[in-house]
């Protein structure tokens, strides 16, 4: 069997296939591997901010209450074997050899794409490793994203914001449309709080027979304290009339407490369906204990340095947002992909930072730094660039000063190469 590092650069190679949206080849591959994600319940996952995070504490909860709980989510940041996890363990590197092996052949015949690939492979790991449940975020919109083929027990939606337009639409109803696409027969349905626009069009999907639980109806949160490296809140549940004071998260930024009231809503809905008794002490241990790298992510003090993954004009703006309290001076390290709305992404950058630093993440669909300088120059706002991301990230917090925040944020790409450096 080749090495691993051999066989990731394989599945890598799909991606001259490009995005290709569509179900005609997981469809296949599911054929083939005998419809493995109908092996277990799932809690489907979509929207434009906090799926990946809400995803995560989903998992997190579950997994505190004595669930084996198959968590897949993307991209990744430092290791493509954290795409598919079981309790927080990442998926084998033996098991990722074998699927490719038993596979390549059929796959690279029908063109499937890398995610298509990814996908049915986290599919039937988790059937094989005899998960009790699986969360699944979806990659690209929802309804021509290849986890669609799933028959989800529970949906669940995140805030629908602008992002992906070119695959997904021009305005929040055609994107919200394709998120809400997700919704299938018999699900129950959660949502976080939407945008009119988009709340609209998630009501015209619903059916009589969908149980609908909408976030500002069933839970208010509460923030006590919210700082770098700390967040406190009490949650109160309206449906069950009860509360829980003094929530402690590592998960810092305002709107993780609304993410993370969404996974509480979510994942006590299934254990009551599952008849599986609910624990404070271990909810509140799965808050407490646990952190998803690269949202916010305080990793050294003095000066503070915050990673952060978000990468369109709402996410970041609202990182700025909780940023800003700490009423610090901002030194911004930023780059993006090239499908980003990178003129909206600079004016908010512009407004809030003292220095700016242009790189490149190391993708080949990387933004030129060139294309988002000219951005800040129209507003009039000075940048340097330095193409190098870890060089780059190095040079500015050398250059931060103890009073000062140096925040890197705009792709996983960026937040991955410094976090593969340990530094």
């Amino acid at each position: 069997m080749p090495p691993i590092h051999q066989t990731i650069r394989e599945l890598f190679d799909l991606q001259k296939f490009a995005i290709k949206l569509g179900l005609d080849n997981i469809r296949a591959l599911s054929e083939r591997l005998q419809h493995p994600h109908l092996a277990y319940p799932v809690i489907h996952v979509a929207g434009t901010n906090g799926k990946g995070s809400t995803s995560f504490f989903i998992a997190k909860i579950l997994e505190a209450h004595g669930l084996r709980v198959g968590l897949f989510t993307s991209p990744h940041l430092a290791d493509f074997r954290e795409r598919i996890t079981i309790n927080g363990e990442k998926i084998d590197s033996e098991a990722i050899q074998i699927f490719w092996e038993q596979h390549k052949k059929f796959i690279l015949q029908c063109k499937a794409t890398f995610f298509d690939t990814t996908t049915a492979m986290g599919f039937d790991y988790f059937r094989n490793q005899k998960v009790d449940v699986a969360v699944i975020e979806t990659g690209l919109g929802g309804r021509l994203d290849s986890t669609n083929i799933v028959e989800p027990r529970l949906v669940v939606l995140t805030p629908i914001h602008f992002d992906h337009e070119k695959q997904l639409g021009n305005t929040l109803e055609q994107i919200a449309a394709e998120k809400a696409a997700i919704i299938k027969p018999d699900a129950a349905v959660f949502s976080a709080r939407q945008p009119e626009e988009a709340l609209s069009v998630i009501k015209k999907h619903l059916r009589p027979e969908h149980r609908f639980s909408y976030l500002p109806n069933i839970i208010e949160a509460t923030i006590q304290t919210s700082v770098l490296g700390k967040t406190v809140y009490t949650l109160q549940d309206k449906l069950r009339s009860c509360a829980f004071n003094h929530l402690q998260s590592r998960q810092i930024g305002d709107y993780q407490v609304q993410n993370q009231s969404l996974a509480y809503a979510v994942s006590r809905y299934f254990m009551e369906q599952e008849h599986i008794p609910f624990s404070e002490s271990a909810f509140r241990s799965a808050l407490a204990d646990q952190q998803w790298a690269g949202r916010l992510q305080l990793i050294s003090r003095q000066p503070d340095v915050v990673l952060d993954v978000s990468h369109n004009p709402a996410g970041i703006e609202a990182s700025f947002s909780f940023i800003r309290k700490e009423q610090k001076p901002v030194n911004t390290l930023i780059g993006l992909v090239e499908d980003k709305n990178h003129e909206a992404i600079a004016a908010t950058v512009a407004r809030y930072s003292q220095r700016i630093i242009i790189t490149e993440p190391e993708t080949h669909r990387k933004l030129a730094a060139e294309t988002l300088q000219a951005a800040f120059t129209q507003l009039k706002k000075e940048s340097e660039i330095i193409k190098d991301s870890v060089a780059a990230f190095e040079l500015l917090k050398k250059e931060t000063q103890p009073n000062e925040i140096m925040l890197a944020i705009g792709s996983h790409y960026l937040i991955g190469a410094i976090l593969r450096t340990g530094k």
